[in-house]
């Protein structure tokens, strides 16, 4: 039962981050832009380095997340139980936030970030050149919705740290969970290069928008159980 608890938890928690819609969405518009303005080769390229910064950004806070805690329980007792209940309460308190406030109330597909960062967002698209800008706007691409995806980090990095003292065990689930965070912006461009529009990926991502707040709402408070199970 513990090891079929843990790998939900682990399951959970990379679904909730690789199901988060801001990243897509500016990935979506980056790939529309640079296709339509640059040559095939330097659109790819492009599309490259966004993707690197995305994953510098993630592996960047997973790393510093893993130091933090490996610092905590190295010097401090921590109660686990106590643990499992604030941290269960967290995810909760999420899933109510991401319900509520995630989405927008239009029947488009606007998030929670305001519209000046909206503004921000689609400027920085339109000014970019470089490969370095491309990096550039994928890692700050991660920061806004941290506020939904920073508590889940701790709650998969905390079961990562478990998986004994092999770091190659370690750094295999890791690299294996960041992999899974990059499968949207992976299943993005197939879908664009097979031909569907930025009109094509709109219409579906409106029409499943509510089956998603759902989903991901479930899977915070599942997480939350989980949680709570594991220490019970």
């Amino acid at each position: 039962m513990s090891i079929l608890t843990s790998l939900g938890i682990v399951v959970c928690a990379v679904l909730i981050v690789a199901l988060m819609q801001l990243i897509p969405s500016i990935f979506l518009l980056f790939s529309h832009y640079t296709s339509g303005k640059y040559s095939k080769n330097k659109a790819s390229d492009l599309v490259l380095f966004f993707t690197l910064g995305v994953e510098s950004m993630t592996v960047l806070m997973i790393a510093v997340i893993y130091f933090v805690l490996n610092a905590l329980f190295s010097h401090l007792s921590i109660n686990n139980n106590i643990w499992a209940w604030v941290w269960s309460g967290i995810l909760i308190a999420l899933a109510i936030l991401y319900f509520v406030f995630y989405f927008g109330k239009s029947d488009g597909t606007r998030l929670f970030i305001s519209r000046k960062c909206a503004k921000n967002f689609q400027h920085k698209i339109t000014t970019v050149k470089k490969r370095s800008d491309a990096f550039v706007l994928g890692l700050v691409s991660v920061i806004p919705e941290t506020v939904f995806t920073l508590p889940v980090y701790v709650v998969l990095i905390l079961k990562i740290m478990l998986v004994g003292e092999n770091p190659f065990a370690r750094a295999g689930l890791i690299i294996l969970a960041v992999l899974i965070v990059l499968l949207p912006l992976a299943v993005i461009r197939v879908v664009l290069d097979s031909g569907r529009n930025l009109a094509d990926v709109q219409k579906y991502r409106v029409k499943n928008k509510t089956f998603l707040k759902f989903v991901v709402g479930i899977l915070y408070i599942i997480l939350a159980i989980l949680i709570i199970m594991e220490t019970a």
